[in-house]
């Protein structure tokens, strides 16, 4: 089982390296992450693998609301670089507003919204599994938590879906 899942990885990374079609990228994404979820009950399986996977996108997804915090919300160009079209299709789905041009509801990352939730405490970013990472944002009066699924893409990762967990205003 140790032997296909590096194959499995090894051959994601040779058709990234070498520009394979989408298409056939997605197909080696889809084996090796199917083979690391039926390996991970087998005691024989290199868990250092799954580790450094969960840690590479817990990573890129606090790289991703570090480098954001600093820019505008409206900075659609940044973010299409870090999301999927599906993503791009839910946010902008999600913006309830009248609008001329492009509109993503990109405050779903940070906050429900309908409310004042006053200057951000913290944000812890903790991942599940080596697609899902949950960040939890504490502000002065309000909890919101958004699970997001982070998929592999050709050399990097990019957010392809954002579930809220938990929305919330504190006394």
């Amino acid at each position: 089982m140790k032997r296909r899942l590096s194959l499995a990885v090894l051959c994601v990374m040779l058709l990234s390296a070498c520009g394979g079609k989408k298409a056939q990228v997605e197909n080696a994404d889809t084996v090796a992450d199917s083979t690391i979820v039926a390996a991970k009950g087998d005691k024989g399986v290199d868990t250092e693998v799954l580790k450094q996977e969960k840690e590479a996108v817990r990573s890129y997804v606090e790289q991703f609301y570090s480098d954001w915090s600093d820019k505008e919300l409206t900075d659609y160009d940044n973010l299409k670089q870090h999301i999927t079209p599906n993503l791009q299709k839910f946010l902008a789905d999600a913006y309830e507003f009248d609008c001329e041009g492009e509109c993503l509801a990109v405050w779903k990352f940070f906050y429900e919204g309908g409310g004042d939730v006053g200057e951000i405490k913290s944000r812890q970013i903790t991942a599940r599994d080596a697609r899902h990472v949950l960040v939890e944002n504490k502000y002065e009066n309000y909890e919101y938590d958004v699970l997001l699924t982070v998929v592999r893409d050709a050399d990097t990762f990019r957010i392809d879906s954002l579930k809220q967990e938990r929305s919330e205003y504190i006394d």
